[in-house]
């Protein structure tokens, strides 16, 4: 059975990870990413690219039009393209905060709306899929971060509302809420040389930050057999972050 899953944010982090991983788990990925080409390449066997803005409506729709006239509906869907803007909330930049929103927020609900509308068109007796990258910051927010914090949790929100609107037509929404991961955009926000003002969730009871594998992992599960009934649901990927605080000197 070809399953086709198209994932934002692909050229990097999670997403990239997400591509990884189903791509060796037999589904034909394509990706999408404001890095890629306006025409679709072929990376290899199963493997896609095409160029997509998430902050532009008109990229989204024509991503997904040139999706649906090669490969038909996608199956699933996963929402990983993402900025990190950081900063007291008394200080921040218009532009940053509305900078979030637009590709953080709005950008995955016109990516989700875009699927279901082609999958709606093509309409399959198998159950179709949207994952969510949300974030713990959106569940448990942090000084610095409330901007970000603010639009992963309406995210959130968000997927609960769209599982129960779609959920009679076969569609499963998801997110998942990671915590820090090691990926290029922490990296950034990280450097010292550079703003170097990015500070973790916090301590993780399993002593490391996640890998983006880590969370393509959860993703994978959400595209399963084994979550047929699992809609409308936020799963931290934290190593526990949030279960309790754990002060330095434990």
């Amino acid at each position: 059975m070809n399953r086709i899953v198209v994932i934002t944010g692909a050229a990097s982090g999670i997403g990239q990870a997400a591509a990884q991983r189903l791509f060796d788990a037999q589904w034909t990925v394509v990706m999408l990413d404001v890095a890629f080409d306006a025409r679709m390449t072929t990376r290899n066997e199963r493997l896609y690219a095409l160029h997509c803005d998430v902050a532009d409506s008109a990229s989204i729709d024509s991503a997904f039009a040139q999706i649906t006239d090669r490969f038909g509906a996608p199956d699933a869907l996963v929402c990983s393209a993402g900025v990190l803007r950081i900063g007291a909330l008394a200080d921040m930049q218009p532009a940053d905060f509305d900078a979030l929103y637009t590709v953080n927020t709005r950008g995955a609900w016109l990516c989700a709306r875009a699927a279901i509308q082609s999958m709606r068109a093509q309409r399959s007796d198998a159950p179709r899929r949207i994952v969510f990258v949300g974030s713990i910051s959106g569940i448990r927010p942090k000084v610095g971060n409330g901007a970000y914090g603010a639009q992963k949790a309406a995210l959130h929100t968000l997927t609960g509302v769209l599982a129960a609107e779609v959920g009679g037509e076969g569609i499963l929404v998801n997110a998942v809420a990671p915590g820090t991961v090691d990926t290029p955009m922490i990296q950034a926000m990280s450097d010292p040389t550079r703003t170097g003002r990015y500070r973790p969730s916090g301590t993780s009871p399993l002593g490391r930050v996640a890998t983006p594998d880590d969370v393509a992992a959860v993703i994978e599960f959400y595209l399963g057999e084994q979550s047929n009934y699992v809609t409308g649901t936020v799963l931290p990927v934290d190593g526990g972050t949030r279960g309790a605080f754990i002060p330095a000197s434990a």
